[in-house]
Formats: C-alpha cells, sequence, structure tokens
C-alpha cells in the first residue's frame, strides 16, 4: 500500500497544491463536451462536489461527512492559502517533490507504477 501511496498520492497532491491547471486545447473541449451532460462552463461545482453515482457509493455520506467537507472547503482552504499557511503549503509541496525525485533516484527512474511518471514532472 505504502508504494502506491508514494505513486500516486504524492503527486496528486503536488498538483493539488500547486493548483495546476494544464493547457485548454482543442482535445479538452472536445472531453468536456462528450463527458458532462451539461456545458462545462455552467457545472455548478459546489453542488456537484459531492455527486456520486450510486453504483458507485458504497456507503452513503453521513451529515457530519458532508459538513466537515464544506467546512474544509469553504473555511480552512482560503485560510490555507493566505500568509502564514501559505508558506507552511509551500514548505510541504517542496518536501512532496523532493519525495517524488528520491523515488526517482532510488528505483533508476523505472517507476513501480504506470501513473507517477505523468505526474511528476
Amino acid at each position: 500500500m505504502w508504494c502506491h501511496v508514494r505513486m500516486v498520492y504524492f503527486p496528486m497532491s503536488y498538483l493539488y497544491g500547486k493548483r495546476f491547471v494544464g493547457p485548454i486545447s482543442p482535445i479538452i473541449l472536445s472531453l468536456r463536451k462528450e463527458l458532462f451532460t451539461v456545458p462545462y462552463d455552467d457545472v455548478d461545482w459546489n453542488s456537484a462536489r459531492n455527486l456520486c453515482a450510486k453504483e458507485d457509493l458504497f456507503y452513503p455520506h453521513p451529515l457530519a461527512q458532508k459538513i466537515l467537507w464544506a467546512t474544509l472547503h469553504k473555511v480552512v482552504e482560503p485560510i490555507l492559502q493566505r500568509w502564514p499557511a501559505k508558506r507552511l503549503r509551500e514548505k510541504a509541496l517542496n518536501t512532496t517533490m523532493e519525495h517524488i525525485h528520491y523515488e526517482d533516484e532510488n528505483s533508476q527512474y523505472i517507476c513501480l507504477g504506470a501513473v507517477n511518471k505523468v505526474y511528476g514532472r
């Protein structure tokens, strides 16, 4: 399990922490049209945040969990984007990238998973 955490979640947390947004290309626009039932620009992301297909929902989310997630998104996240928490986030992101590079060096750039190279660059 630790191997998969290093391979997937370190790079994903780095991209999230950096608020990475890739370039919008014709392929991205085409995928948005194909994947979303409403126009992408009209999606209400606040209400869509907790939606999950009933087939994928193993256990219903309790009200306390929904409140916690909303609080983290609306209250805690904006605080983490301001000084001095922003400095702490940058330090954590630098440490995360160091771990990604250590993994590359220790595995001689072979990679144990199929996804980690895509994220870590």
